[in-house]
């Protein structure tokens, strides 16, 4: 068992838009873990926004790499909080901005993945059975990101709208190399998004349902500063070793230093948001995220590499809603369920995110 990366599910960004019903800001920014429904729409130049998250996630089984398989008696829990700046710009006549967040993970209890079968503690010996991996975790703050967007179609409030952006991490946060979970991989993290937005039916005054479309490539640094870790192994059933008096844990948690690789990463998002209540943009939308990529690997002194076994292939339900329950006030909240990943936790989650506009 290697190091879990937790980019996939927490460290994700995405363009800033905001729509303008009545004389006051009236839709919503995008959040700082995912482009949203509406975040493809115009947003008003120079405004600041302030936006507060709390995300909490809970997995109780992992998913194997390859196959449909999955191993249980997992629990990988985090509550993450971010805060983020946005401002907007008008340049030559084109909406323009510049924003940054950075993340604070929480890992609640005790970290663990489950395994389906030990194997023998040595050449011959018996099979141990199921059991659990203990992995040790490291909460802190994650990697600040800093980005801009720009929007070059831009076709009113309701029309068609092409949104630009990027993103940039580097290598700054709480990181220790010796756990298995850390807030951020201390590498750098480039990312480009393009967002597409479509009503489909209704106009700005009345309801509307609308088509937004996502879509995310990153790259990413090295890390010669990393290790791979193996965690304790704790076992369910010991078998004959419990009548032998053996105690957990059965090994000692090691880490190999190592240069820690990842490859680009590619991400995929599809909402169809239906407003409710045009006056204070309250609208519900589900939605479906998939990525794809992301291998990580670890090479070590000697030459050698080793497959961590983590990626970012991520097949994911969502469902949000919106509303402003005051003209300078925006409050939303999303629910996420993991249909598959691959090499990663099956995430089941809430977040809160609660957006101020002055």
């Amino acid at each position: 068992m290697s190091k879990l990366s937790l980019r996939a599910k927490l460290l994700r960004a995405s363009l800033l838009s905001v729509v303008l019903p009545c004389a006051l800001l009236a839709s919503r920014p995008a959040w700082a873990s995912d482009p949203l429904p509406g975040d493809a729409v115009v947003p008003p130049p120079n405004v600041n926004i302030l936006l507060y998250y709390n995300e909490f996630t809970d997995a109780g089984t992992l998913g194997a790499v390859h196959g449909s398989s999955y191993n249980n008696d997992t629990h990988i829990s985090t509550d993450v909080s971010v805060l983020r700046y946005v401002r907007t710009f008008l340049v030559n006549g084109v909406n323009v901005g510049i924003q940054a967040y950075v993340p604070y993970v929480g890992f609640l209890g005790e970290q663990r993945v489950g395994v389906a079968d030990i194997g023998a503690l040595a050449a011959g010996g018996p099979d141990v059975g199921a059991g659990r991996a203990n992995l040790s975790n490291n909460s802190g703050f994650g990697q600040p990101n800093f980005g801009g967007f720009v929007f070059p179609i831009a076709d009113g409030l309701v029309g068609t709208n092409l949104a630009l952006g990027f993103w940039i991490a580097p290598p700054v946060g709480d990181f220790n190399a010796g756990d298995n979970l850390n807030p951020g991989q201390d590498v750098w993290v480039y990312e480009a998004e393009v967002g597409f937005r479509q009503t489909l039916f209704g106009t700005i005054s009345t309801n509307n349902l609308a088509l937004d479309l996502w879509g995310e490539a990153y790259g990413f640094g090295t890390n010669d500063k990393s290790a791979d870790v193996a965690p304790s192994v704790s076992a369910n059933n010991l078998g004959v070793y419990g009548l032998l008096g053996v105690r957990n844990p059965l090994t000692v948690s090691t880490a190999t230093p190592a240069t820690f690789h990842e490859q680009p990463s590619f991400e995929f998002r599809a909402y169809l948001p239906y407003v409710i209540n045009p006056k204070t943009n309250f609208f519900v939308s589900p939605g479906l995220y998939q990525s794809f990529g992301g291998k990580q690997t670890y090479s070590f002194a000697n030459g050698t590499k080793a497959d961590s076994g983590n990626r970012t292939e991520e097949t994911q339900l969502r469902f949000v809603a919106s509303s402003f329950v005051t003209p300078s006030l925006a409050i939303m909240g999303i629910g996420i369920y993991d249909v598959t990943n691959h090499g990663g936790p099956l995430n089941r989650g809430a977040e809160l995110r609660i957006a101020k506009f002055f």
